[in-house]
């Protein structure tokens, strides 16, 4: 039986204040409650492993224009994980069931049955495979490429954050329906790893080359496809090296999420030039696209147990320790997909 049973007390993040301008973890505090009551159509659960996104970032600003909040200032603070079902009020979830969904970063949470998929551990995938590979980051990466970005073996694909947990996958996907990848990440190791474990046709260190000057040189005939996860000037870069009937795909926009003033985001400024190149450009949310019995699903599953993606997960012990952990995020510090473990 797990501790906070043991004690009575559940214990996790609140939200204190909202984020302005660059993160602070100190938005969040820690805080030892009663373990919740639940009510029909919801189920209680513990907490395995918990996922650090982007998005918890974005939310924490409270600020509905930009997306959906599911919280606000007093409430815990929410986040993709997987858990094990302790009691259920819900047709489909029973005692001991293994789910992945979304609820509070907190030991024990109140989930909406609405929100949760129930795995099968007879898959035999891994838990840190299933919050990464098969979660919202591997679903984005391949309805980015294909559903979105209608992803053909003869694109030359370029991807930004391609180190990142989604823009590793998205690589992978590209790779392995026979397209020529460039990945454009920071730092020589990640780039190394992007060709020699990832097997990437080549990269591009956006912290010691020119992004423009090093995708014209690499893609001499133009950009078919770009997986976006960075904006700025990596989508300038690409928006000056497109070729014609180009297919941009939003997914993120590192480098603007954590700018001390918001009013300093780089401009793009090449924009024009999808008019001359026939070019298109398109946001998407892989939680509002999704569909679990979509061909999709089934196209990551063979690849994963073919060996064609690669799970890498950077996990942090400690649900005390998620708060900090955020900042790896932007640090780039993070090895893999970030997430982390609450309890066994």
């Amino acid at each position: 039986m797990a501790e906070a049973h043991e004690t009575y007390r559940n214990k996790g993040w609140i939200v204190a204040k909202p984020v302005v301008g660059t993160y602070q973890p100190e938005c969040l505090q820690w805080r030892e409650t009663p373990i919740p009551e639940i009510s029909d159509g919801e189920v209680l659960v513990r907490t395995l492993l918990l996922s650090l996104d982007p998005t918890s970032r974005n939310w924490l600003t409270l600020d509905p224009r930009k997306q959906y909040v599911p919280f606000g200032v007093g409430d815990p603070m929410f986040g993709s994980a997987i858990g094990i079902v302790e009691t259920s009020q819900a047709p489909g979830f029973a005692e001991g069931d293994v789910v992945r969904g979304l609820w509070g970063w907190q030991l024990y949470s109140a989930a909406d049955a609405c929100l949760l998929e129930r795995l099968k551990p007879e898959d035999g995938i891994p838990l840190e495979a299933e919050l990464s590979v098969f979660s919202h980051v591997g679903r984005a990466a391949i309805i980015g490429l294909m559903a979105v970005g209608d992803l053909k073996s003869s694109d030359l694909v370029v991807v930004s954050g391609a180190a990142g947990a989604t823009g590793a996958i998205a690589a992978q996907i590209a790779k392995a329906q026979g397209c020529r990848v460039v990945g454009v990440a920071g730092g020589p190791e990640k780039c190394a790893f992007l060709r020699n474990t990832l097997g990437l046709d080549a990269t591009i260190d956006y912290r010691s080359e020119n992004p423009t000057e090093a995708i014209s040189r690499l893609c001499p005939d133009g950009v078919d496809l770009f997986f976006d996860n960075v904006g700025g000037p990596i989508l300038d870069a690409v928006l000056a090296n497109m070729a014609m009937g180009c297919r941009i795909v939003i997914c993120g926009a590192m480098s603007q999420y954590d700018l001390p003033d918001p009013s300093e985001a780089y401009g793009v400024k090449n924009l024009p030039l999808m008019l001359y190149r026939e070019a298109r450009i398109q946001g998407f949310l892989a939680t509002k696209s999704w569909d679990p019995d979509d061909k999709l699903d089934g196209i990551l599953r063979t690849l994963f147990r073919e060996g064609k993606i690669l799970n890498r997960s950077h996990i942090v012990e400690s649900l005390e320790a998620a708060p900090e952990a955020l900042n790896l995020l932007f640090q780039g510090r993070n090895d893999g997909k970030l997430m982390v473990r609450v309890s066994y």
